[in-house]
């Protein structure tokens, strides 16, 4: 069976049953997911997926069966077309490193430390935030995912996120991993 492939987000206030609600839709749809990313921050929810559907089924049919959800839900969905290389085809090399920084919340940090791995050409398969509180102060936490490019040696960016350490002033540790395969 032929199938096309999109890029749905959805936004909207968090609350229990969102998931079920959304992809309840998607499952009635004929869809497939085939990746997904959804998180909370603050009390908004937010989803990004890419999935497929039959070629059968027209784009604006599939539209009007996500209204109902929309109004239902309270989210905000959109809707692309996309490549089938980037919905599943294109195998990406998964992140070979983890970036954990810890420290009182500043302006700066996030921009200081993607700003070194932009100009290394290193990738950020993925980042997450919070600020935690504390008695002192609050404390920001970033995490991020990365893929070196090719050849780079990773004690070439340790150095490199030392000196973005010393002069944040947070602790900045730079781990290997080992991807998972499948």
């Amino acid at each position: 069976m032929t199938r096309r492939f999109f890029l749905l987000t959805a936004f909207g206030k968090d609350r229990p049953g969102i998931v079920a609600t959304l992809t309840h839709t998607l499952y009635k749809a004929g869809a497939n997911l085939e990746d997904a990313s959804m998180t909370r921050l603050g009390g908004e929810f937010s989803i990004m997926l890419t999935l497929s559907l039959p070629a059968a089924l027209p784009l604006a049919r599939f539209q009007k069966q996500l209204k109902p959800t929309e109004r239902k839900s309270g989210l905000v969905l959109t809707i692309r077309p996309i490549p089938s290389a980037l919905a599943r085809g294109r195998k990406e090399s998964p992140a070979d490193g983890l970036i954990s920084v810890y420290g009182t919340d500043k302006p700066g940090i996030v921009f200081r430390v993607t700003e070194l791995l932009a100009k290394r050409r290193i990738n950020i398969t993925d980042l997450q935030t919070k600020v935690l509180p504390r008695k002192s102060a609050p404390l920001y936490v970033m995490l991020l995912e990365v893929r070196l490019p090719t050849g780079m040696k990773s004690e070439v960016l340790r150095r490199e996120l030392e000196k973005i350490r010393l002069s944040l002033g947070v602790d900045l540790t730079y781990q290997d991993i080992e991807p998972l395969t499948l």
